[in-house]
């Protein structure tokens, strides 16, 4: 699974090199976040998953290893996401989903399967043009995040007018 995730990481960067304006380090480190079935919305989930993050401390991938190795006969999902990014150093959020949270039928469907590995980099929800560049930290510009959401719903009710 390292070999795998250590494979995944350079292609992760260089989407985020693509759509982003920012200079993405090739110095990587890691936080571990749980993948939870939950019912809040995106932008509540983005707000709790950041206070959450921000409190971990970010760590090299061999040491997160021991703790995904445990888990990973359980593991369904990987999903490697840009979490900051600043000009020295990259922080990867390894998102995971457990088998343990599929419901029981789909669950021993797939309880034998390799976890599948995707890479992810989060677009804002403001953002009109999916080629235009964005700056990859604009999750943690909570400010600008409720600022933009206002005023995409005020063009929206303005325009019905």
């Amino acid at each position: 699974m390292q070999y795998d995730i250590a494979e995944a990481i350079p292609r992760l960067l260089d989407i985020a090199r693509e759509s982003t304006w920012n200079k993405i380090s090739d110095n990587c480190k890691f936080i571990l976040t749980e993948i939870s079935n939950d019912v809040e919305n995106a932008h509540q989930r983005r707000v709790r998953n950041k206070k959450e993050n921000d409190k971990k401390t970010p760590l090299s991938l061999a040491e997160l290893m021991p703790t995904l190795q445990k888990l990973y006969d359980n593991i369904y999902d990987i999903n490697l996401h840009i979490y900051r990014s600043r000009p020295g150093m990259t922080v990867i959020d390894i998102r995971y989903y457990l088998k343990s949270s599929l419901d029981d039928e789909y669950r021993q469907k797939v309880l034998y399967n390799e976890p599948m590995l995707h890479c992810k980099v989060s677009m804002p929800p403001w953002l009109g043009d999916k080629w235009e560049k964005f700056n990859v930290n604009w999750e943690h510009k909570l400010w600008l995040i409720n600022l933009r959401l206002a005023l995409m719903g005020l063009r929206l009710r303005f325009k019905r007018y």
